[in-house]
């Protein structure tokens, strides 16, 4: 840009040296003016040439640079996409072992009955044996929710279920946790995904011939 400024700059000053000169002016240089005229075309259109050239490098230059901005824009977007998966993993890989740890306790409570009145009784009747019961079938429950948020589908877990709630105890367990679970949980979560699938399974063993029948 700075050239091609300076050489309109240079052609516009000689074609003004060129007026004043005087031997130019006179009738016997018509030819000179003639000559001086088309040097000057040809002049301008060199520049013209020139100006264009410079336009299309600085289109070729802009263009180079918005594809380099491209690539660090999706090399970015890559970073990020790898970055979210290593940090869901490791959300997924917390959850598991902070499951496996509340598991742990439960069955500490199963094995000692001095560790368990410590827990809330989920039974309703109070009974030592019932609540030992519900905090086995709360293991249970917890180990499905580890499996469901580790892969395992929609279809298997609500199968297991199906089978488990054939048992009146699954039934009378589920039903002392499922209003509590559907205020405590936050919606949109997975153990929210999860509930749905147990309570889809409760209710659809409660239709069953086998449990109108037995009871």
């Amino acid at each position: 840009m700075a050239a091609t400024v300076a050489a309109c700059c240079s052609c516009v000053a000689l074609s003004l040296l060129l007026v004043h000169i005087p031997w130019l002016q006179s009738e016997t240089s018509s030819n000179a003016g003639q000559a001086l005229g088309a040097a000057s075309a040809v002049s301008s259109t060199a520049v013209l040439i020139y100006m264009a050239g410079a336009i299309r490098v600085q289109h070729r230059e802009v263009e180079l640079h918005r594809e380099a901005l491209r690539t660090q824009q999706d090399a970015l977007q890559e970073q990020c996409q790898v970055s979210g998966r290593a940090n869901g993993e490791l959300h997924r890989t917390s959850e598991a072992l902070m499951r496996g740890l509340h598991m742990s306790l439960h069955r500490m409570a199963m094995d000692d009955p001095d560790l368990a009145v410590t827990w809330p009784s989920y039974s309703s009747d109070g009974s030592d044996l019932r609540n030992k019961q519900y905090l086995y079938m709360n293991q249970v429950l917890s180990l499905h929710l580890l499996a469901y948020e580790t892969g395992y589908t929609t279809a298997h877990i609500e199968g297991s279920f199906q089978h488990l709630f054939a048992s009146r105890l699954w039934r009378e367990f589920w039903e002392s946790l499922r209003v509590s679970r559907a205020q405590e949980i936050p919606p949109g979560t997975a153990e929210a995904e999860f509930s749905e699938i147990v309570e889809r399974a409760y209710a659809a063993a409660l239709t069953t011939i086998p449990l109108r029948r037995n009871g």
